[in-house]
This record gives structure tokens, C-alpha cells and sequence, in this order.
């Protein structure tokens, strides 16, 4: 297989396998659960139309234990980044891959006319970019 250029060219046309979505009072606890038992390292913070708030990951949750704080009392809009940068599914993914890199982000998530429609991981970007997407592999 060349894997010199990518199969794929843009975030749209890739599979996202971060289903993760968390409202702004779900308590951290339930969050650090959800992300160990998917084994992702964090999701999106949204309201009830799915509007972006934020986003929660690992790292915030261990920084509130570091802080002493209780995972049970707390909720991911105490502990959310908020800064978190939204792309669209006619992003590159090399742009995708660059603002990740940049921001030391393992996820990046795409907004549709407000709405958080995907996640994406790092390993989805890696699969997309050599061409190895969900059945692609089997030419």
C-alpha cells in the first residue's frame, strides 16, 4: 500500500470513533468511568441541543484529584477546558493534525451550525491519513 500520500484528504471523510458527549452537571466520576471503561482520553461538554461548552479529559480529571478535589461532588463544567478550538468536516486533516499537535490535544472536535457532530482521536486521524479507514485496508 503507498502511504505516502493520504487516501483521504479531508476530516469529513473519515469514521470518528469517539462517541463520548458529557452535559455540563454529569459528575466527574461518572466521567473518569465512561473514559476508563472506553479507553478514550476525554469528549466534549455540550447542552442539550449539543451546542459545544467545553470539553473534559483526562488530564482535568486528574488535576482535580492532584487539587484534592471529590470526583463524586464535582461536575465537568467545574473542571472543563473551555478554549477548545471546533473544526468542520471540510477541515484538512492535515490542519486537524496540526492544531492537535499544536494545542497537545488527543481528540478534536467537529461543529456543524453550532452542533458537535464528531470526535475525533488521534488514532482516527493516523487511520485516515495512510488510508487504513474502516475497510479501506481491504483493496
Amino acid at each position: 500500500m503507498d502511504t505516502s500520500q493520504p487516501h483521504f484528504t479531508t476530516i469529513g471523510q473519515l469514521m470518528s470513533t469517539n462517541p463520548l458527549r458529557f452535559r455540563p452537571e454529569s459528575p466527574c466520576m461518572d466521567i473518569g468511568i465512561q473514559l476508563l471503561s472506553s479507553q478514550l482520553s476525554g469528549g466534549p461538554v455540550v447542552d442539550a441541543e449539543g451546542k459545544f461548552l467545553g470539553f473534559v479529559s483526562e488530564f482535568d480529571l486528574l488535576k482535580a484529584l492532584d487539587n484534592s478535589q471529590d470526583l463524586k461532588t464535582i461536575t465537568a463544567q467545574e473542571i472543563m477546558s473551555k478554549d477548545h478550538i471546533r473544526i468542520q468536516d471540510a477541515t484538512p486533516i492535515k490542519e486537524a493534525v496540526r492544531l492537535m499537535e499544536e494545542n497537545h490535544w488527543l481528540n478534536i472536535c467537529v461543529e456543524d451550525k453550532g452542533i458537535v457532530t464528531k470526535t475525533y482521536t488521534r488514532h482516527d486521524l493516523l487511520r485516515g491519513y495512510i488510508g487504513v479507514d474502516f475497510g479501506i485496508d481491504e483493496e
